[in-house]
């Protein structure tokens, strides 16, 4: 963790300093500062997880200094320093959320009870700051919205996986069969963190899916795999029934997650359908097919405003098939690869074959060593998974279903919404409401409640110009000021602190 001590006396700053080096707090990178105006200059390169701050200092005092880093939005945990046991310092510095104030000459022990307070309001922060990353990836990763629209910039994302190799296993739950929970995937991560030092789950009852991030310097061998999931490996799959696990690895790709994701899903899927074996990986060197994917669901999900015959899905789906491997329509390889992408993106939207075409023919058709697309061909399956998403769409008017989601954020932007919570509320799956803004709207849910509630923010600190930053993060929904600076940055291209000043001049 970062500190900073601001005194404009040389020895006391020094040995502030070395009081809590010798401490050995968590507070291992610290940078003095001789006044105001020497403490912003370093915070342009120094950025602190803490300020110690005198109060009585020339030209610009302590909180001046305090204001202005508010503004500027460089920091936001202050503990004062004060010669004078003067209570109306306090008083005042409660305005500005000041954490608490020592008098001097400083106590080591009343110094280091409040570093330890700090420290402990650090890491719950930092956990509520890991926790609403993944939910902003949960977002991206499972219901696609696109990676720009998520104000997660690279350097976070390394913060959270930093190792080399990042894994992805789905697991999926059928039929009556309850998601994973808390104390299992608990010992799943626990026994997986031998060889990956980061693991992180998501869950999306929508989509009845589990998903582990794993991060570490190496790729988990199948046997640790098998290991850490324990029975989940031994339980008889019947198609439609239990838990299906599907694995995917990539090496420094970060920025691709959502193609891992598809890569597991592909892997859980032949898993399903076309595999005997307990466990699938879909390896680095195995051939992708993501970009495959992205042409079948281009072209479903341009297809479903339109009435398209078959005759006219017979010529389309040319242009699709040479993105698959294989040459015709009987192709082992084809067939298991289309197919595959036909149930990827039908576990994306919350269904399954069985829900299309029945659960016999959906057996016939994707179980492995039937005879490949003899009785159904690629245009036909292509055509009634069309019709059966263009019936279900019909059942909800466009324009209708986006005022009702629109009004429900109006009322309560100020939660901590997700994705998940408005689909749960307004009963859509998630990834219809993503289809139905691009659609109508032109922008993703989440771009929309971004930029809804910076509007109310804007319109806050233009009526209270002295409220602090930390307030109006809160007040328009995010918990975390720092999500609301990342968030604000990304949009407005300048921070809070910056359109403050804006406006005041």
């Amino acid at each position: 963790m970062k500190l900073m001590v601001v005194d404009d006396e040389p020895i006391i700053l020094n040995g502030i300093i070395r009081m809590i080096q010798k401490a050995n707090t968590p507070f291992i990178e610290i940078v003095g500062a001789a006044d105001g105006f020497d403490a912003l200059q370093k915070l342009a390169y120094f950025q602190p997880d803490l300020i110690l701050t005198d109060i009585h200092m020339p030209e610009m005092d302590g909180l001046a200094l305090i204001k202005e880093i508010q503004m500027l939005n460089l920091c936001s945990r202050f503990v004062i320093l004060t010669g004078y046991g003067d209570f109306a310092y306090a008083r005042q510095a409660l305005r500005y959320q000041v954490i608490d104030y020592l008098l001097k000459p400083i106590n080591k022990e009343e110094l280091l009870t409040v570093l330890t307070k700090v420290e402990q309001t650090i890491r719950e922060e930092q956990q509520q700051s890991i926790e609403h990353d993944l939910l902003l990836l949960k977002e991206h990763i499972l219901y696609n919205t696109p990676i720009e629209d998520i104000p997660i910039k690279p350097e976070q994302l390394h913060s959270l996986l930093p190792d080399p190799y990042t894994t992805i296993i789905v697991f999926q739950a059928y039929e009556d069969v309850p998601l994973l929970t808390d104390e299992r995937l608990e010992g799943i991560r626990i026994l997986l963190e031998q060889v990956c030092k980061n693991t992180y789950t998501v869950q999306s009852r929508f989509l009845r899916q589990t998903v582990l991030i794993a991060n570490g310097v190496i790729v988990p061998t199948d046997e640790e795999l098998k290991r850490s999931c324990g029975e989940l490996f031994e339980l008889k799959r019947i198609q439609g029934n239990g838990y299906c696990i599907g694995v995917s690895v990539r090496k420094n790709d970060n920025e691709n997650l959502r193609d891992l994701y598809i890569e597991a899903m592909a892997a859980m899927l032949f898993n399903r359908y076309f595999s005997n074996c307990n466990l699938t990986l879909y390896r680095p060197e195995s051939e992708t097919l993501h970009n495959d994917y992205d042409q079948l669901v281009n072209y479903i999900e341009h297809s479903l405003g339109q009435q398209i015959s078959i005759e006219q899905i017979e010529k389309d789906i040319q242009s699709i098939l040479p993105h698959f491997s294989g040459h015709a329509d009987c192709n082992n390889k084809l067939r298991e690869q289309f197919l595959i992408c036909v149930s990827v993106y039908l576990q994306s939207v919350g269904l399954t074959p069985e829900v299309i075409w029945g659960e016999h023919a959906a057996t016939k058709l994707f179980s492995p060593g039937n005879p490949p697309l003899e009785n159904i061909s690629v245009s036909e399956i292509i055509a009634q998974l069309i019709r059966y998403a263009r019936s279900t769409d019909r059942q909800q008017p466009n324009i209708q279903a986006i005022d009702k989601i629109v009004a429900f954020v109006e009322q309560n932007y100020k939660l901590d919404l997700s994705l998940d919570a408005v689909a749960d509320h307004v009963q859509m799956h998630p990834n219809y409401i993503s289809m139905l803004f691009r659609k109508e709207m032109g922008l993703t849910f989440l771009h929309y409640l971004h930029t809804f509630r910076l509007a109310k923010a804007k319109r806050i600190m233009q009526e209270n110009p002295d409220w602090p930053i930390n307030t109006i993060a809160e007040l328009v929904g995010y918990e975390n000021p720092r999500h609301f600076f990342k968030v604000f940055k990304k949009f407005e291209n300048i921070t809070p602190g910056q359109y403050r000043l804006g406006i005041s001049s």
